[in-house]
């Protein structure tokens, strides 16, 4: 029985790398500076003088193609270390686990991200530990070679590559200087930069958290300079392990629109993507935070969804929660701008939070038949006159022209989480009276007539109701809009039951069911009458009951033809049946 060990193709991992593992060769830039800020954590814990840790990046065009040099002052590496930390793929370059938790660098392929842009990879290093300096170089065949050049260095490490071809072309002195700027955006050691056309430090940056009082318009500032846009306002980002700020944007936003923050791990920046991090529903903010404790995934381009993300999230989330408490009871009137900017947003966390829905249900804005009201408004008015709300627009555009000059009040609740609010308006407010609008609702939602008018037309409505038995149809007067329009057809509960009943379809399969007594004039047809309508109103004058049950015929099917209702055959026999009556009578010389 014989042992082997496995053959790796490095070409093939770098491969998978490319393809899977980073979404861009830019991010050898990040891991190089992993390594530096690594080593001079490393070198800070075993030698307590050493104060000065600096990371040198050089960038040298030569022909047609430029070196890149990273350079730290850091732990560097002893032979027996290079052997173990740089020529075996997978392994932790940290040393002993005790450190572990100090480093985002744990999976020992950080190096390898060079192969991304070049074919070799030159290391010199001197360990703080003895004098010997060592070189090592790199393929990516995947053989390597260690020499001991005989020259001098300070304790560190220096990672030397040569950019050519279409790495070259891309990786231009001014897109380095940009990554860098990204990634070591919050680290505390200095990153130089040397290059044919800059010399600058890209990290001095002025970071408000770090300063012992920091005015709000220079955290504003500092806001604006990274996502080059204005805000309305900042709110401190504060927890375990957990430094930022979260920027309220100045105009609307859509939860579908894509935002980006600056997500940062130990001072690194990780990812621009807050999904698993910043509440969903925040989706109107911009966040730069920096965190302590959490755990990167492979590609350290993201987080491992673990316990520590989710308290991180939980606290962010009541940063934000607490900021809008604050204003409600502190600044009344910033609240009410915030709502109005970003009304949808605060809707879609009212509509699952009791405490946020309290907090902002009277200043948010909701159009109605009299124009946009706040819930404040809605509120005060269903303790005057009926509130109803439709979920559906075409209902809520329907019934307006309807309504017009009434004191009913309908408000649109066919937008995104509007209705789902309004429908929770009775839990958290008692005895407020808005309801959903129904087929039933027209009978309050429509202004009665006069009662004298009432008095005058008992006879026609008695007539009326009794010309239009066989079609299961009540009669009521209403005032509605336009005038011109002589009725209103309004179909009943439980119309779809009795037509299906009546085709005898399903009829046997009822037999023997109970379905009780059904209270009179429950779930039927109804036709309102408009009494502004000067044709109903001059219906009064008629005394002849058989005349009126032909006229209120006539009147119900022309309310079904206007309310796009198809006519069954037995409406259309009805229409000709009274048509025809009603010229007889004509003929006859009747009034």
């Amino acid at each position: 029985m014989e042992n082997y060990n496995f053959k790796v193709d490095l070409k093939g991992i770098i491969r998978l790398l490319s393809d899977n593992l980073y979404s861009s060769d830019r991010v050898f830039l990040r891991e190089l500076l992993q390594n530096a800020v690594d080593a001079i954590n490393a070198r800070k814990k075993a030698d307590s003088d050493y104060q000065g840790g600096k990371i040198m990046v050089t960038y040298r065009k030569k022909g047609n193609s430029a070196q890149l040099v990273f350079e730290d002052n850091g732990i560097g590496l002893t032979k027996d270390e290079i052997h173990s930390f740089l020529s075996v793929i997978g392994q932790s370059s940290k040393r002993g686990n005790e450190m572990r938790n100090t480093y985002i660098g744990q999976f020992g392929i950080g190096l390898l991200s060079c192969f991304l842009v070049t074919n070799e990879i030159k290391v010199l290093t001197r360990s703080a530990t003895e004098d010997k300096v060592y070189q090592w170089v790199g393929k990516s065949d995947g053989s390597y070679v260690i020499t001991e050049p005989k020259k001098k260095m300070e304790p560190g490490t220096q990672v030397i590559l040569k950019l050519s071809g279409t790495k070259y072309d891309f990786f231009t002195e001014r897109e380095i200087i940009n990554d860098l700027s990204e990634y070591a955006f919050l680290l505390r050691t200095p990153v130089s930069f040397d290059g044919d056309e800059q010399k600058k430090v890209v990290n001095s940056n002025f970071i408000p958290w770090r300063q012992s009082f920091s005015v709000a318009e220079e955290i504003m500032g500092f806001g604006e300079q990274i996502f080059e846009q204005e805000f309305f306002d900042v709110i401190p980002l504060i927890g375990d392990g957990i430094r930022g700020y979260a920027y309220i944007s100045a105009r609307q936003t859509s939860a579908s629109t894509s935002v980006k923050h600056k997500i940062f791990l130990k001072n690194m920046y990780v990812t621009d993507d807050g999904k698993d991090l910043i509440p969903k529903w925040a989706f109107f903010t911009q966040c730069i935070v920096n965190m302590d404790d959490l755990t990167p995934n492979a590609s350290r381009e993201g987080f491992t969804r673990d316990h520590k993300l989710m308290k991180a999230k939980n606290q962010i989330e009541k940063c934000i929660f607490d900021y809008f408490v604050s204003l409600s009871q502190y600044d009344v009137d910033k609240l009410k701008v915030l709502t109005r900017i970003h009304n949808v947003a605060i809707k879609s966390l009212a509509v699952e939070n009791e405490q946020i829905f309290k907090l902002f249900f009277p200043f948010l804005t909701f159009p109605t038949n009299r124009g946009i009201m706040t819930g404040f408004q809605i509120v005060n008015a269903s303790k005057k006159v009926p509130v109803n709300y439709c979920v559906e627009l075409d209902d809520f555009r329907r019934l307006c022209p309807l309504i017009e000059g009434t004191d009913s009040l309908l408000v649109n609740g066919g937008y995104i989480y509007d209705a789902g609010i309004l429908q929770k308006l009775p839990k958290y407010y008692k005895n407020v009276r808005v309801e959903i609008f129904n087929d039933s609702s027209y009978e309050n939602i429509l202004a009665d007539p006069p009662e004298e008018f009432e008095r005058e037309m008992e006879l026609f409505r008695r007539c009326a109701e009794h010309g239009l038995k066989d079609f299961h149809c009540g009669v009521s007067f209403k005032s509605f809009s336009p005038d011109s329009l002589q009725a209103l057809f309004v179909p009943g509960q439980d119309v779809l039951f009795e037509e299906t009943m009546d085709e005898g379809s399903f009829s046997g399969f009822f037999e023997g069911f109970d379905f009780g007594e059904a209270e009179e004039g429950a779930g039927g047809n109804k036709l309102y009458l408009n009494c502004n309508n000067s044709f109903i109103r001059s219906l009064g004058q008629v005394q002849d009951e058989e005349l009126i049950s032909t006229m209120i015929q006539v009147v119900y099917v022309q309310a079904l033809l206007a309310g796009h209702y198809t006519l069954e055959g037995r409406e259309m026999e009805l229409m000709n049946k009274s048509l025809q009556r009603l010229m007889e009578y004509v003929m006859k010389g009747g009034r």
